[in-house]
């Protein structure tokens, strides 16, 4: 598997709460942080294999003793939430000062997902994700945190964490997630799995992952999106030859398959059909948001696990034209209303 791109940090201003093992090596820069973990030979993943590499990367903003919030996202987003230096944050929209996620008044926390570099592609899910991410607290001091903010991949990993460490979270914001997947989203990310699967074993495992993502950016999207944008013009004479709409998909699928290699995109895409999680044992404050043209989290799945929560709260369906994409494209349909849940007085 290719090794992830992280920045290379210096070791030695992170120190460990007596009996921690420390983190391997930290990063420092004005108003931020890199921090990687050894997540240790003893975790183990929820279907009983290791990691070989058990390294787990985590990025802090902000001030220490500030309440902490974490960020998660889709499976291509990762620790870099926020802007950092020359480095643009995924959902700088939203995680910047002032903003509905404000680097000002709070500690912010983005991660990398799990896997690093395996030799083979270990099923891993949500919940793996999780008790990472809860060693990682540990081990960088935190105890507990004022929100976890999830949305697409994230918020299935937000669910679980909430599932699994009550204690530890105050408050719980979903978008575009349920407690489990639908199952044409299932059969679609299946269908995305087996085109890599069949590339690889033809040698070519690039051009794969950029099939897979051309399928997927069509789930991503709606069709009265696609519709506005493009007309289906033919770009050719003959069969084959690309249509307008067509030659955006490969650009994207290019572009992705440069950034993500195969292995990776197995695993998490396969993560995202393990999640599993009974929402009566999720006792923080919630928000949920769906967006009602998401093809891939229908709102009713969203609904149904808010609705199941042991905490209080609150469901808000925002319009989108861009479907599962819009918390990313159409953060200021929800931003306030996030801002206010995450800033309300605690109870």
């Amino acid at each position: 598997m290719t090794a992830l791109k992280i920045a290379e940090p210096e070791a030695g201003d992170c120190l460990p709460r007596p009996g921690q093992r420390a983190p391997s090596r930290v990063l420092t820069t004005s108003g931020w942080r890199d921090i990687e973990i050894d997540l240790g030979a003893d975790f183990v993943l929820e279907n009983g294999g290791r990691l070989q590499d058990r390294r787990f990367r985590i990025r802090l903003y902000g001030r220490n003793g500030l309440p902490v919030i974490i960020a998660a996202g889709g499976v291509s987003a990762g620790r870099n939430v926020a802007d950092a230096g020359a480095e643009q944050g995924w959902w700088r929209a939203l995680a910047r000062p002032n903003g509905a996620i404000d680097t000002n008044e709070v500690q912010l926390l983005g991660f990398d997902f799990l896997p690093g570099e395996e030799p083979k592609e270990p099923a891993i899910t949500p919940a793996d994700q999780a008790r990472a991410l809860a060693i990682a607290l540990d081990r960088v001091g935190i105890g507990t945190v004022r929100a976890f903010v999830g949305a697409s991949y994230g918020g299935y990993v937000a669910l679980a964490f909430a599932s699994l460490f009550p204690d530890r979270l105050s408050r719980l914001c979903v978008v575009s997630a349920s407690s489990r997947p639908d199952p044409m989203a299932t059969a679609l990310r299946g269908v995305q799995r087996r085109i890599i699967l069949l590339a690889r074993e033809c040698g070519r495992p690039e051009q794969g992952v950029a099939l897979a993502r051309e399928l997927a950016m069509t789930t991503y999207r709606t069709a009265d999106e696609f519709r506005a944008r493009f007309e289906s013009a033919p770009r050719g004479g003959a069969p084959g030859d690309p249509f307008d709409i067509c030659e955006y998909l490969e650009a994207r699928g290019r572009a992705y398959a440069q950034a993500m290699p195969a292995s990776r995109y197995l695993t998490l895409s396969d993560s995202i059909d393990r999640a599993n999680v009974d929402p009566s044992t999720i006792t923080a404050d919630c928000l949920f948001i769906a967006s009602k043209t998401d093809r891939l989290v229908p709102p009713l799945d969203t609904e149904e696990t808010a609705r199941g929560v042991a905490g209080a709260a609150r469901y808000v369906e925002i319009e989108s034209l861009v479907g599962h994409d819009a918390f990313l494209c159409d953060t200021p349909l929800f931003a306030d209303e996030l801002k206010r849940f995450l800033q309300a007085p605690q109870i």
